[in-house]
């Protein structure tokens, strides 16, 4: 009997431990706003796990940040590329200096960008990732030069930016662990 109680409370402690290790690594992994990333991700045609990822990576789901570089909100999209994004898809009635903090806005916008750079690179997330961040110009420089390939599907590799090379790591291990936490988000 007392062997038994053991064993149940070592089970109880380990289930606990396996329980308590998931609600700390979904701290790291959050699902914030989430209405709008799945919604703005279908809508413009993908995976919002990605949109999550690059949203982690980017802002960590401040919709206030704003980096050196004057990128604003959740996706940090610069207000030239909100302009040049709107501007193809009329996404939203007008883009001024405050509205990339606008949740529905910059989600909007960014799930939008990021799926052009997914046509453009051929339904490639590790080049449209690594455009995300050091532009399309960069990336087909890179292309040409044989610096990327064209069917890139690693982050083993080796970026004139060191920054773009620890952005794609992070982007594609974001992605990756959002599909296993949260399988059911579509």
């Amino acid at each position: 009997m007392k062997k038994d109680i053991v064993i149940l409370l070592i089970v109880v402690i380990v289930i606990g431990l396996i329980l308590g290790g998931i609600v700390v690594v979904k701290t790291f992994y959050p699902l914030r706003y989430t209405d709008q990333v799945v919604s703005y991700a279908k809508k413009h045609h993908i995976d919002p796990y990605l949109a999550l990822a690059v949203i982690n990576t980017e802002s960590r789901f401040n919709k206030n940040a704003t980096s050196s570089q004057e990128a604003k909100g959740l996706m940090q999209i610069t207000d030239s590329t909100a302009k040049e994004v709107n501007d193809i898809t009329n996404s939203t009635e007008q883009i001024d200096e405050n509205s990339l903090y606008n949740v529905d806005v910059n989600v909007e916008i960014g799930c939008n960008y990021l799926q052009s750079l997914i046509l453009k690179y051929n339904g490639n997330y590790y080049l449209a990732v690594v455009a995300y961040n050091a532009g399309m110009g960069n990336v087909d420089n890179w292309l040409a030069q044989g610096i990327l390939n064209d069917n890139l599907d690693t982050t083993d590799v080796s970026l004139p930016f060191s920054e773009t090379t620890n952005y794609l790591k992070k982007v594609i291990h974001n992605y990756k662990t959002y599909k296993i936490l949260y399988p059911n988000l579509k």
